[in-house]
């Protein structure tokens, strides 16, 4: 009898590193089901996914399910009830359309590459992926606490992590943290460290476009209050003035109450310093990355973050986040700075930016950083995964 393995993806192509994560999941995936002589994979989507769909074409041996109109409401409905009675999940489940087409299929398991309430309703036989809990350290974050976003996010990962059969984390440090905080046994998590996303391993990268006025500071991030652009801007103030042909490339989407990130530009007088692309296409990603003088990463979640892998791979020396677990991805292979402290951040980018033989260093170690986060690796862990899935 063949088996099955069920995964919920309905990934956004705008959604920054999470897109990138579940692309790396779904293409272990399919290595894996093509190692396997009885294994099929089936696609479970809200959204339609017209011939022509990037999963569609990524991989064409998957099965793909579209869960319908109904599907989707239905779901929202035990969403929230979910969220505001935790107890009832065991009275939900059955009802719950996941679980329903699961079934029909008979999948032996369900993956969810991206965090979400749907696997809290989902049956106990489930893989949980997560990246990090950064709402228990920074819960004053409008995008962590408003609409009831503490409660989700408790009832996600309490909920969800006690239900899953097996759990991805991308550090030792996280495996620790959820054992602390929400009792996640460590014999069914596995650290599955972040490696560069595998469209940037299959493609060429030939440079595309206009390209930016050089040097320049690259910081490619969606515009959230965590990834801490004001602190960024204090920084680039401080050096601005010393390096007066240094610019400020942003990219990203923009998200609710990112007018200050515009605001403080006017303020600290850098409208001619700074240029803000939007959100940029994974195709143009390497060329902004080259032309860098280097990545600037200020973001206060972590401790794994993709844009890293990418300066990695793109010969950009990398400034980054002394964040808690951040030495597991980098080693010795970038400059940390207290993301609190933009003095600090200015010092690190002062010394990237006069120090030719220590950006060569970063470069070179850089790669040799990528070269043991490789993907072989990655998919080496990811089959372990899975086989413990279908046990």
């Amino acid at each position: 009898m063949r088996r099955t393995i069920a995964v919920l993806s309905d990934i956004d192509p705008s959604g920054g590193g999470s897109h990138q994560w579940a692309l790396n999941i779904l293409h272990a995936l399919n290595d894996y089901r093509a190692a396997q002589d009885d294994l099929d994979v089936l696609v479970m989507h809200y959204q339609a996914y017209p011939d022509g769909h990037p999963l569609r074409v990524l991989f064409p041996e998957f099965r793909f399910v579209e869960i319908g109109r109904f599907g989707g409401l239905l779901a929202r409905v035990l969403r929230r009830l979910a969220v505001m009675a935790p107890g009832l999940l065991p009275l939900l489940r059955p009802f719950f359309p996941l679980n329903r087409i699961a079934a029909r299929h008979r999948a032996r398991t369900v993956l969810f590459p991206v965090t979400g309430l749907d696997s809290v309703l989902c049956r106990p036989r489930n893989i949980f992926c997560m990246a990090d809990i950064a709402h228990v350290y920074f819960p004053h974050f409008p995008e962590v606490r408003e609409g009831n976003g503490l409660r989700v996010r408790d009832v996600i990962f309490r909920q969800g992590l006690a239900n899953a059969d097996q759990v991805m984390v991308e550090s030792e440090e996280l495996r620790r943290e959820i054992a602390r905080h929400y009792g996640a046994g460590p014999a069914k998590t596995h650290v599955v460290y972040q490696v560069l996303p595998r469209l940037f391993e299959l493609s060429a990268h030939p440079d595309l476009g206009e390209a930016m006025p050089q040097p320049y500071l690259f910081y490619p991030a969606q515009l959230w209050a965590h990834k801490n652009h004001l602190n960024l801007l204090t920084a680039f103030a401080q050096v601005a003035a010393e390096f007066p042909d240094l610019r400020l490339v942003l990219s990203g989407s923009r998200k609710p109450g990112d007018q200050a990130i515009f605001d403080r530009i006017d303020s600290l007088g850098l409208g001619a310093r700074v240029r803000y692309l939007g959100y940029v296409p994974d195709e143009k990603m390497p060329q902004l990355y080259r032309n860098a003088a280097a990545l600037v990463m200020p973001t206060w979640f972590g401790p794994s973050n993709i844009p890293t892998l990418e300066a990695f791979a793109f010969g950009t020396p990398a400034v980054i986040s002394d964040l808690p677990g951040v030495e597991e991805q980098v080693k010795d292979a970038a400059l940390r700075f207290d993301p609190a402290d933009p003095s600090d951040l200015a010092a690190k980018l002062r010394m990237v930016l006069r120090d030719e033989a220590l950006k060569a260093a970063l470069v070179e170690k850089g790669k040799a950083r990528l070269r043991e986060l490789s993907y072989d690796n990655y998919r080496r862990r990811m089959f372990g995964l899975f086989d413990a899935a279908l046990r």
